[in-house]
């Protein structure tokens, strides 16, 4: 039977509905948003499902990625639209979290579906075998769990839950669905209470604000200890519970304690008093406004941050804490380091840190069996679902390979605390021989009847222990995906200096690779494209310019910057901004294709070499702009150029008289430029031009290296069939100093009212000479190169003044923008 999804229903306007057909749209699926009809509807019978999807409208960080993708959504009732709903390719169920709930409206949708109707629960604990009971065979066999997270848009992971008798080619079809359209990171769950990502999860919370009240850790100290140092976000504990809702919380909890009684560890599922009465005060976190945060407004419009004191339940003013554990740890890269260096520490934040680890590591590897297929589903689960830097058994392996760090991390658990603090086994096998009975079964197992470690081989070969077959399987890969460590590991680099390196792809493919701090482009990283170029038309079909890293590029090298304008390397910095310029017509009129993968940030001069290829294949997250103002600079690689050119100064756009006359392309540039506006997703880079509508869009961060390639592959093909050339050089009708004057006029007004500093417009200044063309004549074309002489000037002149100085250097050193 085959499976479609072309149009969708969602039942449930809450939070957690609204966004997931928020992220339906997103990816160009309509979707009919369906909730009750409130007793007072009086005619306006859809108002919970609009308020829901006016709520993800404003949510923050954005539900959508562009606005516009709103249209696809339309609202109606369960009372008057439910025939209608049934008949979508996917009904997706997210209404209250309540059995009874659920089942009475699978009752009354049951008889309505269609043959191949598929229906999901958004349940987040809820087994699926409850939710089917007494149901037809025909309901079982098109019914599974998609548990999403929120927010929906931002987080990756997506657990699907099959009942015993859904249809296994109904539950392949998702797991591609999610993974190709989604962009989801999908891992196939047991069908026990809270499946994985919660069941070990929230038990690592509820451990953890058991020790802090036990031993009068403050929530401020217990973020500080188990955020970044030990591989997690930011928010870490209380502020990620604080986000996901605190009632979201304790109903998991509650879920566990009732329907898993042979829990080892149900007792701490037992909520604590305290996060009760957070509940029963409606201090639910960030959809109430305070949580075990709370921030206030100042009378001056700045915001304070509270905390929880947890013995009082009174906020007080947040406070730092310091610990040597932790900041020796804070400037380690890696994140194995620098959880090795807080756990082998001797103060209070290095105790907190080897109780809680011991706590979750013990707990994930007594459960794993019991709730999913492999340790890899356990620890995709933990990345995705917490965006932790290891999952469970990928931290064993960190503790595996440290024994005495190992045997420090057990001593703080339970099961070990009347062993005395005699001299750490030497061996893993020591370990084993003394203390077997003491470990999980499964780590027991790895260290006995394995290689001592969960996961073996090389990047590119990597194996897991089966718990299974007591063997070690290859991890599976998603279908073509490519990386580019697998292929430098396997000796595919023909090239490479300190900042780059040249790839090969295979079929003709090559990939320039950056890999500077935050991709910062430097002079290296401009002789590796220049080469690519120059050298790769002679044994390559295509290129593509893209990274393993989370951002594509923050942009130039700021620190050579500053460091060149303060010394007065005037001759070198003009040299260094026009080989920039050069290399991006290189890359525009490259005779192969150029496909350029951007993902994450992409500022400033990354910004500019994307707007220089041939094609784009962008990550949907990808955070793209021309932000240079904030350094008190502007765009000095094209980038103003290429965004005149996209929004109608290119001659011919003038000559058919379709863009609005010569001077609606300057000032919708000086607008995007001068606001140092940053597209939020793709889709809205496509609305600002950054990127052009014929780009194409990858919404799963693990495939955009192979889309890319396959991009570059098309193009490649094109060229050979004579279908694909370079773009001819482009002239540009500009309106010179009389649209110049214009913008000027708009600076000092702005200066005047006090909502510009008189350094902002004197940058104001040099962007409005640029966008309008200097001392052209409105009926004179100008060519790139000298747009691209204009942009250089303004560049090195701004350089070399005291206050752009300044704002590079407070960039560089608190990464925010200075306003002096």
């Amino acid at each position: 039977m085959g499976y479609q999804i072309r149009k969708a229903a969602v039942i449930g306007a809450g939070v957690m509905g609204a966004a997931i057909a928020a992220h339906l749209a997103n990816v160009g699926i309509p979707s009919l948003l369906l909730d009750i009809v409130p007793p007072d509807a009086g005619a306006d019978r859809n108002r919970v499902a609009r308020a829901g999807l006016e709520r993800a409208l404003k949510a923050r960080p954005a539900a959508f990625y562009s606005k516009e993708q709103a249209r696809l959504i339309t609202v109606g009732n369960i009372e008057d639209n439910l025939q209608e709903a049934a008949l979508a390719d996917w009904v997706v169920e997210a209404v209250f979290e309540r059995l009874d709930v659920k089942q009475q409206l699978y009752d009354r949708l049951e008889p309505l579906l269609g043959d191949n109707t598929i229906v999901s629960s958004n349940t987040s604990g809820l087994p699926a075998h409850l939710l089917t009971a007494g149901r037809s065979e025909r309901f079982r066999r098109h019914f599974l769990i998609t548990h999403f997270f929120n927010p929906v848009r931002y987080m990756r992971l997506l657990e699907i839950v099959p009942d015993q008798q859904t249809d296994p080619a109904l539950v392949s079809f998702m797991q591609d669905f999610a993974t190709e359209v989604l962009g989801k990171g999908v891992v196939l769950a047991k069908d026990t209470p809270n499946f994985i990502a919660n069941r070990i999860g929230v038990y690592g919370f509820l451990s953890t604000i058991r020790r802090a009240l036990e031993e009068g850790y403050t929530v401020s100290e217990v973020d500080a200890i188990l955020g970044p140092s030990m591989g997690r976000p930011k928010s870490a504990v209380f502020r990620t519970a604080d986000l996901s809702g605190l009632d979201t919380l304790v109903h998991v909890a509650d879920n566990i304690y009732e329907n898993a009684p042979d829990d080892p560890e149900r007792e701490i599922f037992r909520v604590p008093e305290v996060v009760r009465e957070l509940v029963r005060r409606g201090w639910l976190g960030e959809k109430s406004g305070q949580g075990f945060y709370k921030r206030i407004k100042n009378p001056g419009g700045e915001s304070t941050i509270l905390e929880l004191n947890l013995q009082t339940l009174e906020y007080q003013p947040q406070q730092k804490p310091r610990f040597e554990s932790i900041g020796a740890a804070r400037n380690l890269d890696d994140p194995s380091q620098r959880m090795l260096t807080v756990l082998n520490g001797n103060d209070r934040a290095a105790q907190l840190a080897r109780e809680t680890l011991a706590d979750s590591l013990i707990y994930a590897a007594r459960l794993a069996p019991e709730i999913a297929d492999s340790i890899v589903a356990v620890d995709q689960a933990m990345r995705w679902g917490f965006n932790f830097d290891l999952g469970s058994f990928e931290g064993w392996d960190i503790l595996l390979e440290h024994p005495e760090t190992l045997y420090r991390v057990l001593r703080s658990h339970p099961s070990f605390k009347d062993v005395s603090e005699e001299q750490a086994p030497a061996t893993l096998s020591a370990l084993a021989e003394k203390h077997g009975a003491r470990l999980p079964e499964l780590v027991r197992r790895v260290i006995t009847q394995g290689e001592g470690r969960f996961y073996s081989g090389p990047i590119g070969q990597r194996r897991y222990f089966d718990f299974h077959s007591g063997s070690y399987q290859p991890v599976p890969q998603l279908r073509g995906s490519l990386s580019l460590s697998v292929a430098k590991a396997q000796n595919k680099v023909i090239r490479e200096n300190g900042s780059a390196s040249l790839i090969d792809l295979g079929d003709g493919v090559v990939c320039v690779e950056f890999h500077t701090k935050m991709n910062a482009i430097d002079q290296d990283i401009i002789e590796m494209l220049h080469y690519a170029v120059e050298e790769g038309q002679k044994q390559f079909r295509a290129i593509v310019i893209a990274n393993d890293a989370p951002d594509f590029s923050a942009g130039a090298n700021l620190f050579l910057m500053l460091v060149g304008a303060r010394n007065g390397q005037w001759e070198m910095l003009e040299q260094a901004v026009n080989s920039f310029q050069q290399v991006n017509m290189l890359l525009k009129y490259s005779p192969i294709p150029v496909v350029v993968a951007p993902t994450g940030r992409t500022l400033g001069g990354g910004c500019e070499i994307v707007m220089h290829s041939s094609h784009v294949r962008a990550h949907a997250e990808t955070y793209i702009g021309l932000v240079e103002v904030g350094a008190g600079l502007v765009p000095g690689g094209g980038g103003v150029k290429e965004l005149l050119l996209r929004h109608g100064a290119r001659l011919e756009d003038q000559q058919s008289r379709s863009a609005g006359g010569p001077f609606a392309a300057p000032r919708r540039v000086f607008e995007l430029v001068a606001m140092a506006t940053v597209a939020t997703s793709a889709v809205e880079a496509q609305e600002y031009r950054f990127l052009r509508k014929s780009d194409s869009i990858t919404t799963n961060r693990d495939l955009l290296l192979r889309d890319a390639k396959a991009d570059a592959l098309r193009l490649a093909e094109a060229r050979e069939a004579g279908r694909w050339q370079p773009p001819q050089p482009a002239m540009l009708l500009l309106p010179g100093p009389g649209g110049r004057l214009v913008l000027e006029q708009q600076i000092e007004n702005m200066l005047l009212a006090g909502k510009i500093t008189e350094h902002d417009a004197v940058i104001g200044r040099h962007l409005a000479r640029i966008v309008t063309g200097g001392n052209t004549s409105p009926l004179t074309p100008l060519t790139e190169q000298q747009v691209l002489d204009l942009e250089r000037e303004a560049f090195l002149s701004l350089c070399g003044m005291e206050k752009t100085q300044e704002r590079m250097q407070a960039i560089l050193m608190t990464g925010k923008p200075l306003r002096n």
